[in-house]
């Protein structure tokens, strides 16, 4: 009579009602863990290529900027030895890049290609017009090479790192979306099954409560490794900002050494002419007038013949100084080749001019050079007119130059069309 009651249509009911809530518990439990166990290994796996993908464009752009150093060294250092190891380096450096550059085309994904092709594209056109260079600096041609390096390679780079900055951090975006997307997805789920176990019967709360714990506890867990690929993408950000810092200075000091002269530290002809330039445009569009001087040193070729190639680089050196002492307020002083001088007065017509030449002669003629003989020398000059260009006027000063020397030389002449 008592096994009939326990087995009666009610109590089998709700066996099967409670075993059905406890088998639908234990299936929610199982989805739960895999579900959550699947979403993060995959956000493990999407912050681990991640971290490799930003690994690989830092090495890109280092090598990159190495690459160019060492090109810049093979163009600026005298000695045979240091240009034959910057050499050797920057076909290395071009190895690591090629290396990190294999690694990263395996993790690019389908979105990412854009980003990749432009790298890649202006990687293309950066390589040969190293290998240009290169090949510049191996056949002595060096100021062609500095002259490339200066207008294009330095371009080039600069391009080539803002992509490399503007791909990292869209990875870094990237990742962070990834990163909440998995959050949410977690939270979506636990939110869902806490629901419906809630709603099953009060049985299955002690099963909702253990699946709860264990979200929490993956939560934690996707916590910590968000958190340390935040200080990873610090890190690698901060590494990239040193990076370009550094690549900054290192920059100013090769523009610095491809526009100045070795000997005497005074503007180079790279540098004159990109002055020029400027100033021909500002009096284009504004009228400033500037004023061209040609300085030679009179009878160089024996000061050198006589005393020694030494003895002449400390006269170019002294006669630097003369300059520089002279011409100070809106002046550029360069070295135009080998004894001969150019001086670039801004704002100042010809009267001005010939008054500072003739203020610069006469400090030259009166300075105590390391040579035991007097030093000398002959000024052209040519103030900018309506209609001419900077060749023009060059060429006029250079005119008034060759008057000076023909004329018995020490002393000043102004390029005079009535003349």
């Amino acid at each position: 009579m008592t096994r009939k009651k326990f087995f009666n249509a009610d109590n089998l009911l709700i066996a099967i009602a409670l075993t059905s809530i406890i088998v639908l518990v234990f299936t929610l439990v199982s989805v739960s863990k895999k579900m959550t166990t699947e979403t993060l290994d995959e956000a493990s796996h999407v912050i681990n290529t991640q971290y490799q993908k930003l690994h690989n464009l830092l090495n890109l752009q280092l090598y990159g900027q190495k690459r160019n150093i060492n090109l810049s060294l093979m163009l600026l250092l005298d000695d045979a030895f240091a240009r034959d190891e910057a050499m050797m380096a920057f076909y290395q450096d071009g190895s690591n890049y090629v290396k990190y550059r294999d690694q990263l085309a395996k993790l690019i994904g389908q979105n990412e290609q854009e980003w990749y092709q432009g790298i890649q594209s202006l990687a293309r056109a950066a390589d040969p017009l190293q290998e240009s260079i290169a090949e510049l600096a191996l056949e002595g041609q060096i100021e062609k090479g500095k002259d490339i390096l200066a207008n294009k390679g330095m371009q080039q780079l600069s391009e080539f790192g803002q992509r490399i900055n503007d791909f990292s951090r869209f990875q870094s975006q990237q990742t962070q979306k990834l990163i909440s997307q998995s959050r949410r997805n977690i939270d979506q789920t636990m939110h869902q099954i806490v629901l419906v176990a809630t709603l099953l019967v009060l049985v299955s709360f002690f099963f909702a409560y253990l699946m709860a714990r264990r979200f929490h506890m993956m939560n934690l867990r996707l916590k910590v490794a968000n958190d340390s690929l935040e200080k990873k993408v610090k890190h690698r950000t901060q590494r990239l900002t040193e990076a370009q810092s550094d690549l900054l200075e290192k920059n100013r000091i090769l523009e610095r050494l491809s526009t100045t002269d070795a000997l005497t530290q005074l503007h180079n002809r790279l540098k004159i002419e990109r002055i020029l330039e400027t100033l021909q445009t500002r009096y284009e569009t504004n009228q400033r007038l500037y004023t061209i001087l040609f300085i030679d040193i009179d009878f160089f070729k024996s000061i050198n013949d006589s005393f020694g190639h030494h003895s002449g680089d400390l006269v170019l050196k002294d006669m630097a100084r003369c300059l520089r002492n002279t011409f100070t307020e809106k002046s550029h002083i360069g070295r135009w080749g080998g004894e001969e001088f150019i001086v670039i007065l801004e704002e100042i017509d010809a009267h001005q001019a010939v008054l500072l030449a003739e203020e610069c002669r006469q400090k030259v003629q009166a300075h105590e050079f390391p040579v035991s003989r007097p030093i000398t020398v002959s000024i052209g000059l040519a103030t900018i007119e309506h209609g001419e260009t900077t060749s023009e006027v060059i060429h006029l000063a250079d005119m008034a130059l060759y008057d000076s020397k023909h004329a018995g030389r020490n002393r000043v002449t102004v390029y005079s069309k009535e003349a």
